[in-house]
Formats: structure tokens, C-alpha cells, sequence
């Protein structure tokens, strides 16, 4: 059989054909397996005849870390795919005007300034069929940034409540789309609060005392990746931290009993 497979292996491809008994006489049956290449467990097939395809080392390191592609950045790929779902003139003129700054990361954090202030400055009601989309953009910028998006939190918590305040509360839709992005961002700065939780309590202030039962759960939902990954000694500043702002502002306590419950049982 040895002999068969070499002699087989030394024929052309037309001397293989069926019509050739020759060919006919020594061809070996293989069944066909999901990459349709010939059953790599046949032990009369020869070593050479299947090869997996190769991965390149950045290919891995992108499919286990969800690390985007050389050169790619993952506002830079959200930009496209919300160019391909959106085709208002206005998207599309936004879209051309951010896509030059949006290549790489260092482009990204040259011109952060101008792509973060026109960012915020599309988070109105009056563009509320675009909300989605620029917060999603949002999210994927802080994935880009991770640390460096941090300064801009504020900024991005200051938009977020002129939006509920002149009418996206009242619109369950809208709360949903902020909460997608907000759970992103929040998620993607995970390390760094987690690191800081004081720093996350005030860079959150604002959002986590706004005067809505459904608004303190979700963020408090939100803050949860934090707090999993926060040393005890962290925690234990957050409650003090948490217990000062009530202490000066007793109005607060209501708003502040999720968060401060959560930090209690992780603490035990």
C-alpha cells in the first residue's frame, strides 16, 4: 500500500483522473471531513496531505484579546459599520469629517478634542434618531483610550443629563441606548476605577444622585464590574466616601443606598 500512495502522489493531476484505470486501480478512499480535504485519520493518507491553516501571532492575539487589527482602531471600525446602517446626510457628513482622525490610536488621542466635543455636541434630542449611534461611538472611543478617556468622563456625564432632563427620561428607548453605552464605557475603564474607587464614585456623582429610582439602579448595575474587581481596601474608601456625601447632603441617602449595599456584601 506504501508503494501505492508514493507511486499516486508521483502522478499528475490528468493521470489521476477516474478514466485512467491505472488511477482507478490505486486510488485511495478517503471520506471527507468538515474541511473537505480527505480523513486526516486515514493512516495510509501521507503526512503532507492536510495542513490546518496558519494563524498569524497578531490574528491570535486579536481573537483572544479582541485586540482590533494592525493599524485599525475600534472607533475607527464602529464609524464604518454605523456609515453602513445610517444614510442621513448628516451621519454621512459627520462620518467624513472624523474618519481622518480615527486610523490609529495616536491620530485618535492627537485630535481627541475636537472628536470628543463633536461627540457631545450630537447628544440632543433634536438628533434623536442618531443617539444610538453616537453612543455607541462614545463606548468604542473609551475602549481605544481606556485611562485616557477618563478626563472626559465628566463631560460625558454633564451630556448624558441635559439628554434625560430635556426629555430622555420619559423616553424608555433613549435610557435603554444610554445605559448600553454607559455599561460599556464604565466596563472598559474597569481596571483603572477598579484601582481608584473614589475616583470612579466622583468622576459618577452626578448620574448616581440624579433624582430617578430607575436612573441610580441601572448606574449601580453599571459600577458593579468596578467593585467585583476592587481590593477590600478600596471598597472600604468608597463606603466612607459614599457615607461622607450623605453625611453633607442627607437628602441623598435614598439615592446612595444601592451603591453603598453593593460595597457592604462584597465586603463580607
Amino acid at each position: 500500500m506504501e508503494e501505492q500512495v508514493q507511486e499516486w502522489d508521483k502522478m499528475t493531476e490528468e493521470e489521476k483522473s477516474p478514466c485512467y484505470a491505472k488511477a482507478e486501480k490505486i486510488m485511495i478512499k478517503r471520506q471527507p471531513n468538515s474541511f473537505g480535504l480527505g480523513d486526516c485519520r486515514n493512516p495510509n493518507m501521507p503526512s503532507n496531505r492536510f495542513r490546518l491553516p496558519g494563524l498569524r501571532l497578531e490574528d491570535l492575539f486579536a481573537l483572544l484579546f479582541e485586540i482590533p487589527p494592525k493599524g485599525s482602531t475600534y472607533f475607527e471600525d464602529c464609524l464604518i459599520e454605523l456609515r453602513d446602517q445610517n444614510t442621513s446626510a448628516d451621519f454621512i457628513s459627520f462620518y467624513e469629517e472624523l474618519l481622518p482622525y480615527a486610523q490609529t490610536r495616536q491620530l485618535i488621542k492627537l485630535h481627541i478634542e475636537l472628536i470628543f466635543s463633536k461627540l457631545v455636541s450630537e447628544l440632543q434630542m433634536e438628533a434623536r434618531f442618531s443617539l444610538d449611534s453616537i453612543l455607541r461611538l462614545i463606548a468604542a472611543l473609551s475602549e481605544d483610550l481606556k485611562e485616557d478617556f477618563v478626563p472626559f468622563l465628566p463631560r460625558v456625564v454633564n451630556s448624558l443629563l441635559i439628554l434625560l432632563n430635556n426629555g430622555g427620561l420619559k423616553d424608555a428607548e433613549i435610557i435603554e441606548q444610554i445605559f448600553t453605552s454607559w455599561s460599556t464605557t464604565i466596563e472598559n475603564l474597569r481596571f483603572c476605577f477598579a484601582r481608584d474607587v473614589q475616583g470612579a464614585l466622583r468622576n459618577t456623582s452626578e448620574m448616581r444622585y440624579y433624582p430617578s429610582n430607575i436612573i441610580n439602579e441601572k448606574i449601580s448595575e453599571s459600577m458593579s464590574c468596578v467593585l467585583v474587581l476592587a481590593r477590600p481596601s478600596q471598597l472600604e474608601k468608597g463606603i466612607k466616601m459614599i457615607l461622607s456625601e450623605v453625611a453633607e447632603q442627607p437628602e441623598r441617602a435614598a439615592r446612595a443606598c444601592f451603591l453603598h449595599y453593593d460595597m457592604i456584601v462584597r465586603l463580607q
